[in-house]
C-alpha cells in the first residue's frame, strides 16, 4: 500500500511538472512569436553629443513611443566616424531589421553602405542630410541646406548694410550640410560685391573648435565685421571668443539650427541671428516614414521642412517650440 501511495504521489508530481513545463514552453513560444512579429527600425546618427541631434533623437523617441509595441527602435552613435557608422550599418543588415534611418557622417564615404542596405532589401530613409546616392533610399526627411545658407547670409548682408568683412566657420569639409550651406552663402554673396570673405576655416561642427578658430582670427588682427557659422555650436564658440576679447556687440555672429542655447544667446545679444531647423520635427517624421516603409506602405520621396530666420524679437516664440 505504501509503495502504491508513493507511486501515486510521484505520478501526480510528474503531471504537475509536465503542466508547468508545458506552460513555460508555451510562454517561451509566445515571446518568440512576439519578437518575430515586432518590427525593428535601426537609426544611425552622426553624434549623440551634437545639440541639434539631441533634439532630433528626442523627436524620434517620441514618435517611437507613439508606435507602441508593434515597433522597436534602436539607436547607434557613430561619433562622427564614417568607418564606425559602416560597422553599425553592417550590424543592422545582419539583424535583418525592417527599416533603417540614416544621418550619414560623410555622404561620399556612405555610398557603399547605402548600396549594401539597398541590396539587402531594407527600406532606407535618409534624415537631415541627402545621400550622394539618394536614389537608393526610399525617402529623404529634412530641410534644404542651401536655403539655410541663403537665409542666414541674406540677413547678415542686410545687417552689414551691404558691405564689410566676414569670416566663415565651416562644418566638417565634405559633409553634405557644409557643402550646401556654403553654396547658399555664395548664392547671396554674388549680389553683394562689397562684402569680402577675409578668412575661412572649419570648426568641424563643434563649439570648442569654433571658439579656437575665432580666437586665432582675433589674435591675427583681422578686421572682422561678421561671422557666418554653418551651425549654432560653432557660432556659440565664436561668440564666446568675441566676448572674451571684449568685442561683444562689435562683431555680428549668425548660426544655423536655433537650438535652445543658441536662442538664449540671441536673447542676450551674443548672437545676431540664427536659422531655425526643426530638429524634433525631422526626427519625428523620419520615424513615422520608416514605420510606413517597414509595413510596405507607400511613402513620398521627400519630406521637406522649411528653415526660418530667427531674430531676437522672436526668440521666445521659437523657444516655445521645444516645450
Amino acid at each position: 500500500m505504501k509503495m502504491r501511495k508513493i507511486l501515486s504521489i510521484v505520478l501526480i508530481l510528474m503531471f504537475v511538472v509536465g503542466l508547468l513545463t508545458g506552460c513555460n514552453k508555451s510562454d517561451s513560444q509566445t515571446q518568440g512569436q512576439n519578437q518575430e512579429t515586432k518590427k525593428v527600425i535601426g537609426v544611425l546618427l552622426c553624434d549623440f553629443s551634437d545639440q541639434f541631434q539631441v533634439y532630433m533623437k528626442k523627436g524620434m523617441e517620441e514618435a517611437a513611443k507613439e508606435l507602441g509595441d508593434e515597433f522597436q527602435v534602436i539607436f547607434y552613435d557613430a561619433k562622427y566616424d564614417a568607418n564606425e557608422q559602416l560597422r553599425q550599418a553592417e550590424n543592422l543588415i545582419t539583424q535583418k531589421v525592417d527599416a533603417i534611418v540614416l544621418m550619414a557622417v560623410d555622404r561620399e564615404a556612405a555610398k557603399p553602405m547605402v548600396q549594401a542596405i539597398h541590396d539587402a532589401g531594407i527600406p532606407l530613409i535618409s534624415v537631415n542630410r541627402m545621400l550622394a546616392n539618394q536614389e537608393l533610399a526610399v525617402s529623404y526627411v529634412g530641410s534644404d541646406d542651401i536655403q539655410a545658407g541663403e537665409i542666414q547670409m541674406k540677413a547678415l548682408a542686410e545687417a552689414l548694410g551691404g558691405k564689410g568683412n566676414i569670416v566663415i566657420l565651416h562644418g566638417s569639409y565634405g559633409h553634405e550640410p557644409e557643402i550646401r550651406r556654403q553654396q547658399g552663402y555664395m548664392n547671396i554673396l554674388k549680389d553683394y560685391p562689397d562684402i569680402k570673405i577675409v578668412a575661412e576655416n572649419t570648426g568641424d561642427w563643434y563649439r570648442d573648435k569654433g571658439m579656437k578658430v575665432m580666437e586665432n582670427w582675433l589674435r591675427s588682427g583681422l578686421q572682422i565685421d561678421a561671422v557666418a557659422a554653418h551651425n549654432d555650436e560653432m557660432a556659440i564658440g565664436a561668440a564666446l571668443a568675441i566676448e572674451d576679447a571684449g568685442l561683444l556687440g562689435k562683431i555680428k555672429v549668425a548660426g544655423i539650427d536655433a537650438t535652445p542655447e543658441a536662442i538664449d544667446f540671441l536673447k542676450k545679444g551674443k548672437l545676431t541671428y540664427t536659422v531655425f531647423q526643426d530638429a524634433k520635427g525631422q526626427g519625428r517624421t523620419a520615424i513615422e516614414v520608416a514605420a510606413k516603409a517597414a509595413k510596405g506602405e507607400k511613402v513620398e520621396k521627400e519630406y521637406i521642412i522649411p528653415f526660418e530666420l530667427v531674430t531676437p524679437d522672436k526668440a521666445d516664440e521659437y523657444l516655445q517650440r521645444y516645450q
